[in-house]
């Protein structure tokens, strides 16, 4: 899977959280997605994090459960980089990132899926969290068959945020990316899911799943 170069939480996560990049403007709108093979899958991300210190991943001991429009779903609270608190299904394990900032979830039963997630603090400052996550957009142009589906303004409990879904096929395996990304006190934030173009309704319902528990 590619990388995500911190260059912005938001060169798009790939290669263990997020990756690289710069589009100044307006908000971005349309185009198609794509998603990674578990285990060893190349990342697709858009944001590289040069911190090295190893965070800690802690999850919850008891099983929760949230309810979508069509069926309840069993989850965990799971903490990670820079005060980042998330929710993924119950059952799948966490492991580092190929970056200190950046930790995956995986199941045995979810083949294909990647759930990724972290923060830290923008390699870019300067420019607007959608300047950033264009940037990444731009870098991606006419590599591995990426096509962008959407990527918009929005707000992630009330901070500025950013959506991006895309399709890709890193080392010939096709892959449905989407995320959110979002500013907190000094951090970017990033919940990312990966998954085979079949499985884009199932990775759109577990972001929602990440983003409405999601703190700060």
């Amino acid at each position: 899977m590619e990388k995500l170069s911190s260059r912005s939480l938001a060169l798009a996560s790939a290669s263990g959280y997020l990756v690289v990049s710069i589009l100044i403007g307006t908000a971005l709108v349309t185009t198609r997605k794509d998603e990674p093979q578990a285990q060893n899958t190349p990342y697709d991300y858009s944001t590289d994090y040069r911190t090295t210190t190893a965070w800690p991943t802690v999850t919850s001991r008891s099983t929760r459960t949230t309810t979508t429009t069509t069926e309840a779903v069993d989850y965990q609270l799971i903490s990670g980089p820079s005060g980042l608190v998330t929710a993924i299904p119950d059952g799948w394990t966490v492991n580092q990132g190929d970056v200190a900032t950046v930790q995956i979830a995986r199941s045995g039963a979810w083949p294909g899926f990647e759930l990724r997630f972290g923060g830290a603090p923008p390699e870019k400052p300067q420019l607007s969290l959608l300047q950033r996550i264009s940037t990444a957009h731009e870098a991606k142009l006419g590599k591995n068959s990426y096509s962008m589906e959407s990527l918009r303004d929005t707000t992630l409990h009330g901070y500025p945020g950013v959506k991006w879904s895309y399709t890709t096929a890193p080392n010939g395996v096709p892959q449905f990316c989407t995320g959110a990304w979002w500013e907190a006190n000094g951090i970017e934030y990033v919940l990312f899911v990966v998954s085979p173009p079949s499985g884009r309704a199932q990775a759109e319902k577990m972001l929602n799943l990440m983003t409405t528990h999601a703190k700060p």
